[in-house]
């Protein structure tokens, strides 16, 4: 299997968080938006993060103490009903039961919104013990910032974990210098789980480059159609758009290329229907009979779409196609080879490690910070694998599982 960026470890990128706008340590034109904001003077980078002793610290834990406190950790979604989210909320039960911590994953209905996931934060804080954990998606840098402020002011440790802001609005030095984040009267962070989208959308980029010269050699230049299922997701958007980020995306990754070059056809990002169907009309409608080489997808709407179209005779190859995460019709699109690939971001990783990165912050004093990582390549050589693991998609039984399991919901 083919890894771009950072393995997906146990502690990812710890700390790889920096400060003032500028971009982590990283390797080159890969790293998109994950530098997360680093401190630069002259050529130097540089990061930064608080040591703050953690909510009913006591020293001896560090010596001899089980790990075993009893503790409460919740995670509220976006949207609880989201089927993206279930390998998440699978990964958080995982590691909740591995640690013997009580809980919760919770979050508004997809008719829901910013407020009303606020709201489920300050309720669930208000239930919540000192030495707990929250963990919160965070969509925008205003919003939350109250309702964590107030976790902290109750002894809650709290931890971003999957969708997290534009690294150029949400960084340490805003957080702590901006916003103020603090506990007990020292400057705190909220660190972040998962990917940088950004980041993982010129991951994308990069692989679809190198598929298009060994699919269609001896070209000075390829076209591309990049589409975007979802132009009011910020995070999504991140993934191809260069206006949505300051570094990385798949946009400016074609753009940079030279030798041969890529140009994005009509010189624009189309928006299509999250919808299988209506995302393949569009796509038809707006390159057929035209020399496109490339179909890039922010999400995998577009992409099964595409593989579709081509199957079926509506577009023409040779042509890459590609699209974002696991869902079953990508890989079966994969599977029948009408796709080329997706780059997956480890949805259970983002539901689990937020419970370790918070346990060694709780239990040892080691202070928390970033746990990022790359994604990882899906093709024709290893989508087996992808098949043949656990599919959580049809769990739908999740939500009652909790209830009828965690202690902290009766």
């Amino acid at each position: 299997m083919k890894q771009i960026g950072a393995a997906g470890a146990a502690l990812g990128l710890a700390g790889c968080q920096t400060e003032n706008g500028g971009t982590a340590t990283g390797d080159g034109n890969d790293n998109g938006d994950g530098g997360d904001g680093a401190a630069q003077a002259g050529d130097f980078e540089f990061s930064r993060h608080p040591a703050v002793a953690p909510p009913g610290w006591d020293a001896s834990k560090t010596r001899q103490g089980s790990g075993q406190t009893e503790r409460t950790a919740v995670f509220v979604l976006q949207n609880i009903d989201n089927p993206f989210f279930i390998p998440m909320t699978c990964g958080f039960h995982d590691a909740l039961n591995i640690f013997g911590w009580d809980g919760q994953v919770t979050g508004p209905p997809a008719n829901g919104g910013i407020p009303d996931q606020v709201s489920l934060i300050e309720q669930n804080v208000s239930n919540m013990e000192p030495g707990d954990v929250l963990v919160t998606t965070v969509l925008n840098n205003e919003a939350y910032n109250d309702a964590i402020q107030n976790a902290l002011d109750n002894d809650i440790a709290v931890v971003n974990g999957h969708s997290t802001p534009a690294t150029r609005d949400w960084n340490y030095d805003y957080m702590m210098n901006d916003v103020g984040f603090s506990y007990r009267d020292q400057p705190m962070i909220v660190p972040h789980v998962g990917i940088r989208d950004a980041r993982g959308g010129a991951a994308m980029a990069a692989e679809a480059y190198d598929r298009l010269q060994e699919k269609i050699p001896d070209k000075d230049e390829y076209t591309v159609l990049i589409t975007n299922e979802l132009p009011d997701n910020p995070s999504v958007t991140r993934r191809v758009s260069a206006d949505a980020a300051d570094l990385g995306t798949a946009q400016r990754y074609f753009e940079a290329q030279s030798d041969p070059s890529v140009s994005l056809y009509n010189d624009q990002i189309i928006n299509p229907p999250a919808s299988i169907a209506d995302a393949q009309t569009q796509i038809v409608d707006t390159i057929s009979g035209a020399d496109v080489d490339g179909v890039v997808c922010s999400a995998f709407w577009g992409a099964v779409g595409a593989g579709q179209a081509l199957e079926a005779g509506e577009l023409e190859g040779p042509m890459v196609v590609c699209g974002f995460d696991l869902l079953r019709p990508l890989l079966e699109q994969i599977e029948a080879g009408n796709v080329d690939f997706t780059v997956g971001q480890d949805p259970y990783s983002q539901g689990f490690q937020n419970v370790p990165l918070a346990w060694m912050y709780l239990e040892r004093g080691i202070e928390m910070k970033d746990l990022e990582w790359g994604v990882s390549v899906w093709d024709q050589e290893n989508v087996d694998f992808a098949l043949e693991r656990r599919s959580w998609a049809g769990d739908g039984g999740l939500l009652q599982w909790q209830q009828e399991n965690y202690d902290f919901l009766r």
